[in-house]
């Protein structure tokens, strides 16, 4: 395989589109245009490059005046999940380790005894199923097609997954436990959701487990930030619970993880409730995360002025590569420079971002790291594993550079 170095933003073609987004009302209280406007990026890419598709967004983030819940407006319409997110891949999902920890933690408070109906919404491929204990009956949903049918013909007829909208699908019997792990801050109407998934209950004694990422827990070095561009609504602690409530919810126990930011909710039917208080507090949250995040980036700004080399190595080729490109100045300092990314996510090799050629990491093998080159790790919580593989393909440890002196959750 050739190496082409390639120029930033050399690619012709890339557009955007009314139909990627459109106004939604609060998610939170359902109050229409009446929000302060917190952050924007403007066109802001998806993704590889495309000239069928469009790929580029102006996203806004946004505060209720009424709620104070934070939220993505205008959102995401159904042409943009289908576009944006059809190459997100490793961007959008959670760690491996996660499913074992969330079955170890259903066990200890007595959620998987007995014989269960249980339900796994935006259940991808069905790998948190295919570890639950088989005497249960086990199902999922995803608006995925391509992973309901992986999952299934992985699954040999063990667990039952099949491809839905969240606010409308129907079982043919009601469930004992729901579970929905960061799933509903993607969503653009998670009171809707809810709400279907309160008729999908079998009773009183059944429980909903869900988790979100908090605006509480939202502090990071992280250049993405806590208000990420995949999200639809930003959660606080009392966000969270009013959406609950809503739809007719009741918290029963509430655990922030202590590893990384997620607030766990284990939830039982109640009543449909008519109002809820939101917290004026949530504005000074998303205040100090702001701030965080702007001192995120003034430090990665300041490593990246380390770069002196005429041609650049970037492995990574997610979101956090398009940040480096919408907030600091690597790609304006020096016009002339060139650029590769690696990714070993093959949804992303053999095609290009703004230009620049994507690979699989294999490919620095083949390049001269006595000359003109190095290489940047463009990754948050995969910084460590990168530089790890970077080792092992005996880059030398001073052409490498790690933008994060310290990774505070993955």
């Amino acid at each position: 395989m050739q190496i082409q170095w390639k120029s930033i933003d050399s690619f012709i073609g890339n557009s955007s589109a009314t139909s990627l987004l459109m106004n939604r009302p609060c998610p939170i209280c359902g109050t229409f245009f009446h929000a302060r406007n917190l952050l924007r990026f403007d066109d802001l890419q998806f993704f590889t490059d495309s000239v069928q598709f469009p790929k580029r967004a102006d996203i806004s983030i946004v505060q209720c005046r009424q709620c104070f819940g934070i939220f993505q407006n205008p959102g995401f319409s159904p042409t943009a999940f289908e576009i944006l997110f059809a190459e997100a891949g490793c961007s959008y999902g959670s760690s491996n380790i996660r499913p074992h920890e969330q079955v170890e933690w259903l066990a200890s408070r007595g959620l998987l005894e007995g014989h269960r109906r249980i339900l796994d919404v935006g259940c991808y491929k069905g790998e948190f199923l295919s570890i639950l204990p088989d005497n249960h009956k086990r199902i999922g949903v995803d608006i995925d097609a391509g992973a309901v049918a992986a999952g299934n013909c992985e699954a040999a007829g063990t667990v039952e997954i099949f491809c839905g909208d969240f606010e409308t699908f129907q079982l043919r019997e009601p469930v004992d436990l729901i579970t929905m792990f960061h799933v509903l801050e993607h969503l653009p109407r998670p009171v809707s959701v809810l709400r279907n998934l309160r008729a999908a209950a079998s009773g009183p004694d059944a429980r909903l487990v869900v988790e979100v990422p908090i605006l509480e827990k939202g502090i990071t070095n992280d250049i993405n930030g806590f208000f990420s561009v995949l999200h639809m609504t930003h959660f606080s602690r009392q966000s969270l619970r009013n959406v609950l409530a809503a739809a007719g919810w009741c918290v029963v126990e509430a655990d922030e993880k202590e590893d990384y930011n997620a607030l766990r909710i284990v939830a039982a039917p109640g009543e449909l409730a008519v109002s809820a208080m939101g917290s004026p507090d949530d504005l000074q949250g998303a205040l100090e995360s702001l701030s965080a995040w702007n001192s995120a980036v003034i430090s990665v700004e300041r490593m990246l002025s380390r770069i002196k080399e005429d041609r650049v190595v970037i492995w990574g080729g997610g979101m956090h590569l398009e940040f480096l490109y919408q907030v600091t100045s690597l790609f304006q300092r020096v016009l002339s420079r060139k650029y590769i990314i690696v990714d070993n996510d093959p949804l992303k090799q053999g095609k290009t971002w703004r230009g620049v050629n994507i690979y699989p990491s294999a490919i620095l093998q083949k390049l001269d790291w006595s000359s003109d080159v190095s290489l940047i790790i463009s990754s948050y919580g995969a910084q460590q594993s990168i530089a790890q593989a970077s080792l092992d393909l005996k880059i030398p440890t001073h052409k490498t550079l790690k933008l994060y002196d310290m990774v505070t959750r993955c």
